[in-house]
This record gives structure tokens, sequence and C-alpha cells, in this order.
């Protein structure tokens, strides 16, 4: 008796979990700060296992089967279409001498050097790279070794907690916080034809604060210009409403041209979005890959390949 009650209760349950998860997903989002960690905790891929629990529960009737068993076909189908990609336009005629290769990467603040990041650096060989959380201590001495590493290419570490590398010409234009809590740096690379700036953030996921704000900063220090470069770690996932400011300007390059699911974070899960690189109307992406080396971050390296578009 006892049993069957406990079943039936986290039945009702998990129902309500699901109902309030899909209002969020699909209509409310994180316009609401005091659901805005509820928008977070049920991402489309966590509410489809929860609609699958509920198809297999013991003691669920044939009704509660059926709307669970439609419930998750609604869910994959769009989680699917919205997240996956299906890589660059076919027939795309790339020019190695136009195009900008660029990598950004969460770090997961390693202790040492970070030997993964100077392997995809000696593979891919971007023009610039853009590290978050690069670790803590003694990083002057770890940017010389750094660059005995990877000879051609110059890197910096700005204190609050972002690593830059590049192997071209660029100035470092303004750094500091994000509403008083996240990281930012601003560069303007010069060695890749017209000058154009690249925004490098990191918000700092605060569970009393909105990220409204430091999302906002950073979207500002692109100026508004159409050639800006934006990436960096937003702990913000791409359903978010609080990103729309970024649509009505940018183009994210892993839905533009990315393979496979978007999700970047955690450990090879897609579950959530968190890491983003968007460009300007100028810039077209040629392609766009995400890498996973789990033995050195929770979160998956991007890889983009951009040119500026033909005017």
């Amino acid at each position: 008796m006892i049993l069957s009650r406990l079943l039936r209760f986290c039945l009702i349950s998990g129902w309500a979990g699901l109902g309030l998860g899909l209002v969020l997903q699909f209509g409310l989002k994180d316009h609401l700060f005091g659901l805005r960690l509820l928008f977070y905790a049920m991402p489309k891929p966590c509410l489809l296992a929860l609609a699958v629990i509920l198809l297999v529960w013991p003691k669920a009737g044939k009704r509660s089967r059926l709307a669970a068993a439609i419930t998750s076909l609604a869910l994959a189908s769009t989680w699917i279409a919205s997240s996956w990609g299906s890589g660059p336009p076919a027939g795309l005629v790339r020019d190695k001498n136009q195009e900008v290769r660029i990598l950004y990467w969460n770090l997961s603040h390693p202790t040492t050097i970070h030997q993964g990041m100077v392997d995809l650096i000696r593979d891919f060989k971007p023009h610039f790279a853009a590290f978050v959380e690069p670790g803590r201590k003694n990083m002057e001495d770890r940017c010389r070794i750094y660059e005995s590493m990877l000879p051609g290419y110059k890197v910096e570490w700005m204190r609050r907690g972002i690593l830059w590398a590049s192997r071209v010409d660029y100035t470092r234009r303004d750094w500091g916080t994000l509403e008083r809590s996240g990281a930012y740096a601003c560069y303007e690379v010069t060695g890749l034809g017209p000058t154009f700036p690249v925004v490098v953030a990191d918000v700092y996921p605060h569970p009393l604060h909105w990220r409204k704000g430091q999302l906002e900063d950073a979207l500002s220090h692109t100026q508004g210009r159409s050639d800006a470069l934006l990436m960096g770690d937003f702990n913000t996932p791409l359903e978010s409403a609080l990103l729309d400011g970024y649509r009505a300007r940018y183009t994210h390059a892993l839905e533009d041209a990315g393979e496979g699911f978007k999700e970047t974070w955690p450990l090879g899960l897609p579950l959530l979005s968190l890491d983003h690189l968007w460009l300007g109307r100028d810039w077209q992406t040629v392609e766009a890959r995400k890498v996973w080396a789990l033995s050195h971050s929770d979160h998956a390296a991007l890889l983009v390949t951009l040119r500026r578009k033909e005017k």
C-alpha cells in the first residue's frame, strides 16, 4: 500500500515537473528572474528523459503512457530539429588565403600547463585563440612556457581569467569586469586585413544575480560593429530569451555551420550550449566544429573558420 502510494505520488510529481519544464522551455523561458534557475535546469534533453521515465513508470495508466509517448516524440523531434546541425552549406568553395581560423575553449582551471590546449593549437593552427578559466596561479610564467611550446604565438593573460594567444598582430583595447562579477577582454585584430574587434567574455553564474546585465555588458563592448566577433562561456543556453539582442545583430557559428549537436556542456553530454561564438553580419562561417577532450575540460572546444562576405 505504501509503495503504491509512493509510486503514484512520484508519477504525479513527475508530470507536474514535466509540465512546468515545457512551459518554461516553450513559453516563459528565463524572462522571469525567479524562474531562471528552473529554466536552466530543465533543458529539452532532461525533459525528454523525464518523459521517457513517465512512459515506463510502474502503475502508470494507459492514458498516462500514451501522453508520455506523445510528449517524448514531440520533445525528441523539436530538440533534434533545433540542436542538430548538418555542417556548412553544400558546394561551399573555400579559399584558405581569405579564411580566419579561431579556437575558443573553457579550460576548467588547470593547475599546471594545459597540454590539451597546446595540442589543439598545434593541430588547428588558429590565427588567434581565446580561453576562459585558464588557471589562477603563476599565469605570467605559464604564458612564457606556452610561448616556448607554441613558436610564433604571443600569449597574454588578463587577470580576471582570460587567456589570449595569437600569431597575427593585434592590440588589446580594454578589459575588466562584467557588471562587477564576470570578465571580458577586447582586442583589435590588425594582422588579417581590415582591423576588426574581438570580445572575449566569461559570464559568472551567480545564483542570486540575473545574467542579463552581464550579457548586455558583453554585447555593448562590440560597439555594434558588423565586423565584430564575440566569444566565451556565457553560462547561458542558446534557448535563452536573454540572447535575443545577440540574435538581432549577430549569427551563432554553430547554428550557422555546425555539425552535430550544438550543446557544449557537460562531459560530452548534449545538455546545455553554454559556450558561444557570435559573428557580425560581415562574416560567413566556413566551418564550425566542437572537440571534446574530457581529460582536459568538461566543456567542448570550438574550432571555427570564418571569412569576410563579399560586398
